[in-house]
């Protein structure tokens, strides 16, 4: 079967054309979407980044927690170490100087002249001592004091006080004075 329509041409009916918006229309509004998915999706990324970050902190915590006690432990231990290596350098020190000392002694006799008592020999500090005597003569000071100062341990040997004393009747000269002591280096070890 044939159809033909009589109608006129302006009484037909249109045909319905679909035309779509200009692009031009859409595009602030695909701007303000596409911005709003990037700063939903940074907000996202950032949120789970601070939950992450919040949960290792709180392992952090408890690990800290955990290891408390063996750090409490081991400074301790590092304190006990300080003090103990303390007490070795002291006595190093000592076991150092032990010699040194006892030829400081024996020099000091050797440069005394006879009817000479010394009366105190004291360490005072910074390789400095103080040596404290009696004698019957001026002269018995002189020759001490030039004995000590030719002496290769004892070094700037000032008279600080020579005063007449009394010990019972007898009159004395009481003398005081000070030394440098010069630490000689450990002889080499024999090797043959």
């Amino acid at each position: 079967m044939i159809r033909i329509n009589l109608l006129p041409r302006d009484e037909l009916p249109r045909q319905k054309s679909i035309q779509l918006p200009a692009v031009g229309n859409f595009a602030p509004l695909a701007l303000v979407a596409l911005a709003v998915v990037i700063i939903a999706s940074a907000h996202f990324y950032q949120s789970q980044k601070i939950a992450d970050l919040k949960q290792t902190i709180a392992e952090e915590e408890a690990e800290t927690r955990r290891l408390a006690p063996e750090i409490a432990k081991i400074k301790r231990l590092n304190q006990q170490r300080k003090d103990l290596n303390d007490r070795l350098d002291v006595i190093t020190d000592l076991d150092r100087d032990r010699y040194f000392r006892v030829h400081l002694l024996d020099e000091l006799n050797r440069s005394m002249p006879q009817h000479m008592w010394l009366t105190r020999f004291e360490d005072v500090g910074g390789n400095r001592y103080s040596v404290e005597g009696v004698t019957f003569s001026n002269f018995l000071v002189s020759d001490f004091l030039q004995n000590i100062t030719s002496s290769p341990y004892f070094a700037a040997v000032n008279l600080l006080v020579a005063e007449k004393g009394e010990i019972g009747e007898v009159k004395v000269i009481k003398f005081k004075a000070m030394a440098s002591a010069v630490l000689k280096p450990a002889p080499a070890p024999f090797e043959g």
